[in-house]
């Protein structure tokens, strides 16, 4: 019930991956709902894709919303009107949920959809689905799924009404400071507004926005041929291909919200990804076929697949920044060593460089080194012990003859 009262109608099969993701196929999620009918709780709502819709019954609503948190956005109760259609969003949204929670991506209670963030001055963005799970590999991530029926310029305008948000200033924050800090790193972060609405990202730059591309559906003019498999899998091939080109178009289009600024320091290549909205991509088809933990995402400005987790992190960025500016000293170090051994004073006896100690003796006498002056300084002991030899022998002598003369008189 926590997961249907959260998207208002969907199948067995979305329910089945938000609900009981360790199954291996929704069978219990439906068994699950005909209970929750025999029980008045829950009762179907037509068909969609050749699967029975399913809501809850204002009873079931009631019981699902106090399992919630308090403040918990919930769908509305679903009227009994057959004739009304169901909405292919909607439940497109809801897959996109389902594949994230079996992938170990939150949960129905870390998940909310259509909510809203507003840009003064600008049409309020809602987003599809948000994920707000503090503490996890993913503690939050905000879903845009794209029914490939916007153009891509107003996917475009979507990251652009993100990272507006995302710079939104605090209430009460210093805008003095808050201009400074826009050269320290993280510390910008520190007088937004986000940070008081999500958990941190784990990484720098703003809430990640993860855009899910699904290919629009046509209906069948009556008397229309069902498409052989062959013919479905060459179409749905095509459609892959589509959209994949539309995300390098929406991608070139938004490089100014996503492209990490370059560092000023000489050597540095790592980018600074602290004013930057994180973006990473990928089609509903994948998901189906891969699950949201394999490597179906790509991050925009980025080459290849990668995971999730891997496709939220910034190798290149403030480890790489600290890698490179350790070398960069390590670097500046061994050049200021080259240059003062360069200008090492030599023994002006022997010629041999000065050690450390001995030249800055040097700077107030001499240059000599140490062996140079153990040498002089041997010498000089060796002259005056001769000398000392010398007097002493003559003393000696002077003493004996002075002995002599006396005893002969």
């Amino acid at each position: 019930m926590v997961a249907l009262v959260l998207f208002q109608r969907a199948t067995g099969r979305e329910l089945w991956h938000l609900a009981l993701p360790g199954q291996a196929s929704d069978k219990a999620t439906r068994d699950a709902l005909l209970d929750l009918q025999d029980a008045g709780k829950a009762r179907p709502d037509g068909w969609a894709r050749g699967r029975k819709l399913w809501c809850l019954t204002k009873v079931g609503h009631k019981e699902a919303a106090r399992l919630l948190p308090p403040g918990t956005k919930l769908s509305a109760v679903r009227e009994q009107a057959p004739s009304a259609g169901y909405d292919e969003h909607a439940l497109d949204v809801a897959a996109t949920a389902g594949h994230l929670t079996r992938a170990g991506h939150g949960s129905p209670l870390t998940l909310t959809t259509e909510l809203r963030h507003p840009v003064p001055g600008r049409t309020a963005r809602y987003a599809d689905l948000v994920l707000r799970d503090p503490g996890a590999d993913v503690p939050v991530l905000l879903v845009e799924v794209d029914r490939d029926n916007e153009t891509v310029g107003q996917l475009v305008e979507k990251l652009s009404t993100y990272t507006a948000w995302c710079e939104r200033l605090a209430k009460g924050a210093d805008k003095i400071r808050a201009k400074a800090a826009r050269h320290q790193g993280a510390a910008v972060h520190d007088h937004r507004h986000w940070r008081t609405v999500y958990p941190p990202t784990g990484h720098e730059g703003y809430p990640p926005v993860a855009l899910v591309l699904v290919p629009g559906r046509k209906r069948d003019r009556p008397g229309t041929r069902p498409l052989t498999p062959e013919q479905q899998a060459a179409k749905a091939e095509r459609d892959h291909q589509r959209l994949l080109r539309r995300l390098d178009a929406v991608e070139d289009g938004s490089a100014a919200y996503w492209s990490p600024r370059p560092y000023p320091f000489a050597g540095v290549t790592a980018g600074n990804y602290h004013l930057a909205l994180p973006v990473v991509a990928t089609t509903l088809h994948m998901l189906d076929a891969h699950g949201a933990d394999a490597a179906v995402w790509r991050r925009f400005g980025r080459d290849g697949w990668h995971t999730l987790t891997g496709a939220l992190d910034n190798p290149d960025g403030d480890r790489l920044l600290a890698v490179e500016r350790r070398a960069a000293a390590a670097a500046r170090r061994a050049r200021e060593q080259a240059e003062r051994e360069a200008s090492r004073p030599v023994c002006t006896r022997c010629e041999a460089k000065l050690t450390d100690a001995e030249w800055d003796r040097a700077r107030w006498g001499e240059l000599v080194c140490s062996s140079c002056q153990q040498e002089e300084a041997d010498r000089k002991r060796a002259q005056r012990a001769a000398a000392d030899a010398e007097t002493a022998a003559a003393e000696a002598a002077s003493a004996k003859n002075t002995g002599s003369w006396w005893r002969r008189s």
